[in-house]
């Protein structure tokens, strides 16, 4: 699959899902909602499936994982308590969000150019001048259009969409296979379809954590931080060490 080919899979699916989203719910409140919760939850199963890929990949002692539980627990902790104080946080974090999102479609696309596996990040100026411009340009256009829940709902699902589904047509287009990504997928959509039918108090205190923004912002900049650490950062100058594979899919699902 070309990179431009890539592009426009991967387009015509968002667009697709923007236009049924608008058919189903002229009411922009109560659309921009139904679309956040969609995209969230698909995200989520876009996490745990890379976590689970890393996982597969990785041979980590048991102290090893008790400490990097402890950590990740910890860090949440404070970082409720820190995004309680000062609500900008969570934005700082959805900043560093839309950057991923900006700087993997361009390793994405140079991955299926050349026949290889993501490289490292490049961490020279050049090579990530163009990914900071889109994503400054998309957190603006979000601040814009925050009066506006109909614009801003198309703007939020566009840009994450993008993001969620490029992967999966990256990985499909790699041999990954649908039952696999599928069975990924199916857990999240399936917990959360349950805590949105479910009418107690304690599912809407469920609810108010699985969907706040902020909390999914919190997952979402550890699996960024994460995929750093799985590809690793070019020495500058170079554009490839050694890359982070994605065979954790291909090589189980073919």
């Amino acid at each position: 699959m070309s990179p431009l080919h890539f592009r426009l899979v991967t387009v015509s699916v968002v667009a697709a899902f923007l236009v049924v989203s608008h058919l189903a719910s002229r009411e922009a409140e109560a659309r921009s909602y139904g679309q956040y919760l969609f995209v969230i939850t698909l995200g989520y199963g876009h996490l745990l499936g890379a976590a689970l890929g890393a996982r597969r990949a990785a041979r980590a002692s048991p102290l090893s994982r008790a400490f990097v539980a402890a950590t990740i627990a910890s860090g949440f902790a404070l970082y409720v308590e820190g995004v309680t104080a000062w609500p900008g946080l969570a934005f700082a974090l959805l900043a560093l969000s839309v950057w991923h999102f900006t700087e993997n479609d361009v390793a994405l696309a140079r991955a299926l150019r050349t026949g290889a596996t993501l490289e490292p990040l490049r961490r020279d100026v050049r090579a990530q001048l163009l990914p900071l411009a889109v994503a400054a340009a998309i957190v603006a256009a979000a601040l814009v259009a925050s009066p506006d829940p109909g614009l801003l709902g198309d703007l939020f699902s566009a840009a994450t969409l993008f993001h969620l589904v490029g992967w999966l047509v990256f990985l499909i287009a790699r041999g990954a296979g649908p039952r696999r990504l599928l069975a990924l997928h199916a857990p999240p959509f399936a917990l959360c379809g349950l805590l949105l039918a479910w009418p107690s108090d304690a599912a809407q205190g469920l609810r108010e954590w699985v969907f706040s923004p902020a909390i999914y912002l919190y997952w979402a900049s550890l699996h960024v931080v994460h995929t750093l650490f799985q590809r690793g950062v070019a020495a500058r100058g170079k554009s490839s060490v050694v890359a982070w594979r994605v065979t954790w899919l291909s090589t189980s699902t073919r």
